[in-house]
């Protein structure tokens, strides 16, 4: 909910007057990423909630799951709201640091989440180039 309230209004419109590569997908395909996003976010709290190990790690993947969506909020403030496509791309630095964490931190004590992360964790290699792209292509010269 922080995520779209951060986002604003008129993100479709915004998104329509970018100059974007060849294979950015459109906006009903950037819908379906967001969706399963939640989904997964869902799926590893839930595994990681209901978890009676290692309450060190638990609490170190919570943080971590809790950052990584703070971060996707400002980003989405950033990019969407404030059309900073320069610092959008430079506030997505840290967060594919924070999910390679939690990956780490799921590997170590519930496995099943770690791997149900893995297809997001891969996306983000490209979510990072199109997010460069995106700032390359929309900046303004001089």
């Amino acid at each position: 909910m922080l995520e779209g309230l951060f986002a604003g209004k008129g993100v479709k419109a915004f998104i329509a007057n970018l100059r974007t590569p060849s294979y950015a997908p459109p906006f009903w395909v950037w819908i379906i990423i967001g969706v399963f996003y939640y989904i997964i976010s869902f799926l590893i709290s839930y595994q990681v909630l209901r978890h009676s190990g290692d309450s060190f790690l638990k609490a170190v993947s919570l943080a971590l799951l809790l950052a990584m969506m703070g971060i996707n909020a400002v980003w989405n403030y950033v990019f969407f709201r404030a059309h900073n496509l320069f610092l959008s791309f430079f506030a997505f630095i840290p967060y594919p640091l924070l999910a390679i964490g939690l990956f780490a931190c799921l590997l170590q004590f519930e496995p099943l989440a770690a791997w149900m992360f893995l297809p997001y964790l891969a996306y983000l290699n490209y979510a990072a180039f199109i997010c460069y792209k995106f700032w390359k292509l929309n900046e303004n010269p001089g």
